[in-house]
């Protein structure tokens, strides 16, 4: 029984191997992005600032205020929630603080255009990125969101004063 099997396989191995074969290869690459990516266009920058100076206040549009874009898929709904301290502290000493508040706008229409933001109402909220049109080259679109606020300097020793202020994003 094994030399009748051995006899077929060997039959088997001389048709297939007097038939020319052939065979096609496809090289496929594919780059997938990611649905969501956010970059810093600008930071919020209070400078150096002197022990009494009192408030000082980062209006939307000014210079100094922080920038970030965010690229999504357009129609994409986005969480976005900004957190930070209610103070910052020096590096050396967290008792010495100075009060900070900040707030976000945000403009939807592609384009970084402070003029045509919208606050987010505490801080937090969803947003859909905007562009409804069927335009199949336009699959991105940006998002820019605006930070700006104040801080409130007090009678406070010279250092430097820190806090870490999250900008958290998800998308569904």
């Amino acid at each position: 029984m094994i030399n009748n099997l051995a006899k077929i396989l060997f039959l088997l191995f001389l048709v297939v191997s007097h038939k020319p074969l052939s065979a096609q290869f496809i090289n496929l690459q594919i780059t997938i992005e990611p649905e969501l990516s956010a970059q810093v266009e600008q930071v919020l920058d209070f400078g150096q600032v002197v022990s009494n100076s009192g408030v000082m206040q980062i209006e939307l549009g000014d210079l100094n205020t922080g920038i970030f874009s965010i690229r999504a898929i357009r129609s994409q709904s986005l969480y976005i929630e900004l957190n930070h301290p209610d103070f910052l502290t020096r590096e050396n000493n967290p008792s010495d603080q100075i009060p900070l508040e900040l707030n976000v706008s945000y403009n939807n229409s592609g384009n970084d255009n402070i003029s045509k933001s919208q606050i987010l109402a505490d801080r937090s909220g969803t947003i859909t990125i905007g562009g409804s049109e069927n335009n199949s080259e336009n699959f991105w679109r940006k998002l820019y969101l605006y930070v700006y606020g104040s801080i409130d300097v007090g009678n406070i020793p010279n250092g430097l004063y820190k806090g870490d202020v999250t900008l958290f994003v998800s998308y569904d």
